[in-house]
């Protein structure tokens, strides 16, 4: 085997590995424990092949180098991988003013729940409309949020659901 053709294929074992890692820990953060055990089951093999190949020749700059660039691609794939899939569910929050049209319905119409709080502001009275949804249904509200109320506030972090059930 040409070394360039071992450097591309230690690079494509990095890449499916470092990307299911990434998926792998992802998956941890969700509390989906098996899913992440099958994901690390085959992560872990396709990890000792490409050190294996590694290893078979130490000193060759050029497996060193595909072994950390399928490492870097990896990362960035497993990203990708994560948004597409859109694993958990994301706590979206709308600060609008009191005027502001109300941009409950729209969502209650498709479907979300939405908890509405009256607050002050600097500027004085505002309304903040809170919902937890599936984090791949977050481009569709931004769309409905965007299409209501385009100059609103919005800030999305990850949620964690807890449940307090025995």
């Amino acid at each position: 085997m040409s070394v360039f053709l071992a450097a591309f294929t230690i690079f494509l074992l990095r890449l499916c590995d470092q990307s299911l890692g990434t998926v792998r820990a992802l998956l941890i953060a969700k509390n989906k424990p098996l899913y992440a055990g099958l994901v690390g089951l085959v992560e872990s093999v396709i990890w000792i092949l490409a050190v294996s190949k590694v290893i078979q020749d130490i000193d060759d700059s050029f497996l060193i180098a595909g072994y950390a660039l399928g490492f870097a691609a990896g990362t960035i794939l497993g990203s990708y991988i994560e948004g597409f899939l859109g694993f958990g569910d994301v706590v979206v929050r709308v600060f609008t003013s009191i005027d502001s049209p109300n941009v409950a319905e729209p969502l209650r119409k498709e479907g979300f729940g939405v908890t509405v709080i009256d607050g002050e502001g600097i500027k004085g009275s505002v309304r903040i409309y809170w919902c937890i949804i599936p984090k791949r249904k977050l481009k569709m509200v931004m769309r409905i949020i965007e299409e209501t109320v385009p100059n609103s506030y919005v800030t999305t972090e990850f949620a964690n659901p807890m449940s307090l059930k025995k």
